[in-house]
């Protein structure tokens, strides 16, 4: 089994809990993050996972958007599900989006669904080979191609985090794009590298248009909230991002390029993954330019 607790940060779903139906058949009870006014929906819809309720001061003190009234986010509960889990210990802990459908995992040119934990428990063992490694992510199906692993790039939708990055002033914030503005946080240290393991996946299904899956940020991105969510993150990080379109809508492009840190391995003689369709495959590093 998995060693490190799985929170999935979740609002207007209490039917709907995609991800935790998808863990709760490998054997892993999740930890559904929620508002105080859905616990009782929640609970009374998924016996199989613990829910939790972020207490107010976690809205109280985060770091929001002035723009944005209401303020939508599940920062809050990325936050508390960073305290609660470290509170019983833990030096790390994942954090997935609701509405994945299952784990993938990519072995000799395949991939298949994943039917029990151990591509978890890999990712989970290779993290814990860096001394620098803020976080790592599971690719989304169609990114599982290339490398085994890609380095310091955005973290989302499943990632594995380190519990004490908050002693280095990182911390979820802001109402929009914040996955990919604490990812910019953790990068522009020069010392924390991410990462994003594209041997092994999720199917995720989509939310962002009318007719998908209700609740979370769907309404807010279905009345044109991409462009706001876009303008976000360029106004925080102008020197890296900009907005586009692509695919019919507005995207936001960081430049990931820029980082440069390697990761620092626990032990020195330990060969880093860079390469390969094989899960825990080693490879000589590529020097980076």
């Amino acid at each position: 089994m998995i060693e490190y607790p799985v929170y999935i940060p979740t609002r207007g779903r209490p039917t709907r809990q995609i991800t935790a139906k998808a863990l709760v058949e490998l054997g892993i009870r999740p930890r559904l993050v929620v508002e105080a006014a859905e616990e009782e929906a929640y609970k009374t819809a998924n016996p199989d996972c613990d829910v939790i309720v972020w207490p107010q001061v976690y809205a109280d003190e985060y770091e929001h958007t002035p723009e944005l009234n209401p303020h939508p986010t599940t920062g809050y509960a990325h936050n508390y599900a960073w305290d609660h889990a470290r509170a019983e210990g833990h030096d790390r802990h994942w954090i997935m989006d609701d509405n994945i459908y299952y784990i993938i995992v990519r072995q000799n040119g395949e991939r298949k669904r994943a039917r029990d934990t151990s591509p978890l428990e890999w990712v989970e063992t290779w993290a814990k080979k860096w001394v620098n490694l803020a976080g790592v992510s599971l690719a989304m199906a169609p990114f599982m191609s290339g490398k085994t692993v890609g380095l310091n790039t955005r973290l989302y939708c499943a990632t594995l985090y380190r519990n004490d990055l908050d002693q280095y002033g990182i911390r979820w914030r802001r109402g929009l794009n914040d996955d990919t503005i604490v990812s910019l946080d953790i990068l522009s240290t020069g010392y924390w590298c991410t990462a994003e393991i594209r041997a092994v996946g999720i199917k995720k299904v989509g939310t962002a248009t009318t007719g998908r899956i209700k609740g979370g940020m769907t309404d807010f991105y279905a009345e044109g909230g991409f462009l706001r969510k876009s303008a976000e993150v360029v106004r925080l990080y102008p020197d890296l991002c900009h907005t586009k379109v692509r695919f019919h809508r507005i995207h936001h492009v960081c430049d990931y390029s820029v980082f440069k840190q390697q990761l620092i391995p626990v032990e020195r003689d330990y060969t880093p993954v860079s390469g390969g369709d094989t899960l825990g495959e080693r490879r000589t590093p590529t020097k980076q330019t």
